[in-house]
C-alpha cells in the first residue's frame, strides 16, 4: 500500500488590523504610564493595558501546522511556539473540491463559510479546500506543499485542480 504522509508548518503574517490594534494598545499603555505620575487611577489602567499588550502579542504570533496522512488532513494552530490547538480534521470523503485560490472552479462556492489557515499572503501555493459537513459547505484556505496536492490528486483525481502554468 502506498502511504502518503507529510507535515508542513506555515507562519501566519499579521494583518494590517492586527498591527494597528497592537500599536493602539501600546500607545495607550505608554500614555497611561505617563498618567501614573499625575493620578493613581492610571496604575490600574496601566496594569490592564500591559496585560492586553502581552495577550495580543502572544495571540497574534501564530503558525499553522498541516499533517496529511493518507487523505486525512489535520490542521493545528500553534500560538507563540508553545500552545497547540487542533482546529480541524478533514476526511477524504468530506472533500468537494481542491483548487488554487481565485480559480473558476470555486465560483459556485462563494456563499460557503470561509476559514483561513494560510500565512495571509496570497501566492501560487494558496489553495482552497471545499468541505461538506452535515450539509454545510465550508471553504478552507491553506498553503499545501506539493506532496499534499499530489496526494489528494492520487486519491480523488476528479476533485483536484492544479495551478495552470503561466
Amino acid at each position: 500500500m502506498n502511504d502518503v504522509c507529510t507535515e508542513q508548518l506555515i507562519k501566519r503574517k499579521k494583518s494590517k488590523g492586527q498591527w494597528f490594534l497592537e500599536g493602539m494598545v501600546l500607545a495607550a499603555t505608554l500614555l497611561s504610564v505617563y498618567g501614573v505620575v499625575h493620578c493613581l487611577f492610571f496604575i490600574v489602567l496601566t496594569v490592564i493595558l500591559l496585560v492586553m499588550d502581552i495577550y495580543l502579542y502572544l495571540e497574534f504570533d501564530a503558525e499553522y501546522e498541516y499533517l496529511f496522512v493518507n487523505g486525512e488532513l489535520d490542521v493545528d494552530k500553534i500560538i507563540h511556539k508553545s500552545r497547540r490547538r487542533r482546529i480541524c480534521t478533514i476526511k477524504l470523503e468530506e472533500i468537494e473540491v481542491l483548487a488554487p485560490f481565485g480559480t473558476g472552479e470555486l465560483r459556485q462556492y462563494q456563499r460557503a463559510k470561509k476559514s483561513d489557515y494560510s500565512s495571509g499572503r496570497r501566492n501560487d501555493q494558496t489553495y482552497v479546500l471545499v468541505v461538506s459537513r452535515a450539509g454545510e459547505l465550508r471553504k478552507i484556505i491553506f498553503e499545501p506543499n506539493q506532496t499534499i496536492v499530489d496526494g489528494y490528486a492520487g486519491m480523488i483525481p476528479g476533485k483536484v485542480t492544479y495551478k495552470s502554468a503561466k
